[in-house]
C-alpha cells in the first residue's frame, strides 16, 4: 500500500536536515513520544554529505485493531528504524522492520523550503500474509496515519533548538 504524508516544519530546510542529522534530536523525540519505550540507538553516523542512525524501541499502535491484527502484533511491538539522509540534497530514506511481523514499511523523504520547509514522505507498506496482508497493510498505514501529526508537533517544538 502506498501512500503520502507532508509535515509543514517552522523553519528552513537547513534547519530541519541539522536537526535529522542529529543523533540527540532522535533520543530526545523517542523519549517524548507517547507509545514509545526502551528506546536505543543502534548505530549513528555522519560521513561527508550523508548521516545514518539506526534505533530500536518498543512501539504501541494508536489505533483500535480487531482481534486477527491483535494476534499478529500485540499491544507494542519491537521496531527496528533506519533513517538515512544525504544532507546536500534532501532526500531520506525511511526503512522500519517490525521483529518478528512479515511487514516491510519504508519512505521516500524530501525536505524543501527557503521559509517554512516540508518533509514529504512517500510511504510503502507491504505484508505477506496471504488473505490478511491488504488488512494488515492498511492497518499499519493507517497507524502511520495517527501518529503522524504528534510527530509534527514534536518535531516543531523541537525545532527551536536549531
Amino acid at each position: 500500500m502506498k501512500f503520502d504524508e507532508t509535515h509543514t516544519l517552522n523553519k528552513p530546510a537547513a534547519s530541519v536536515l541539522k536537526m535529522y542529522s542529529d543523533r540527540g534530536y532522535f533520543e530526545r523525540k523517542y523519549q517524548t513520544l507517547d507509545g514509545v519505550k526502551d528506546f536505543e540507538v543502534l548505530e549513528c553516523e555522519s560521513s561527508g554529505d550523508t548521516f545514518r542512525i539506526k534505533h530500536r524501541s518498543q512501539q504501541r499502535s494508536d489505533i483500535a485493531m480487531p482481534d486477527f491484527a491483535r494476534k499478529i502484533l500485540g499491544e507494542y511491538n519491537a521496531v527496528v528504524q533506519q533513517d538515512t539522509w544525504n544532507l546536500k540534497t534532501g532526500v531520506g530514506r525511511l526503512e522500519i522492520e517490525l521483529k518478528g511481523v512479515p511487514l516491510k514499511i519504508s519512505a521516500d523523504m524530501k525536505v524543501a523550503g527557503s521559509g517554512n520547509a516540508t518533509n514529504t514522505f512517500s510511504w510503502n507498506v507491504s505484508c505477506s500474509i496471504p488473505l490478511l496482508g491488504g488488512k494488515l497493510e492498511k492497518l499499519i498505514a493507517d497507524d502511520i496515519r495517527a501518529k503522524s501529526a504528534a510527530d509534527m508537533v514534536l518535531s516543531n517544538k523541537l525545532l527551536a533548538d536549531y
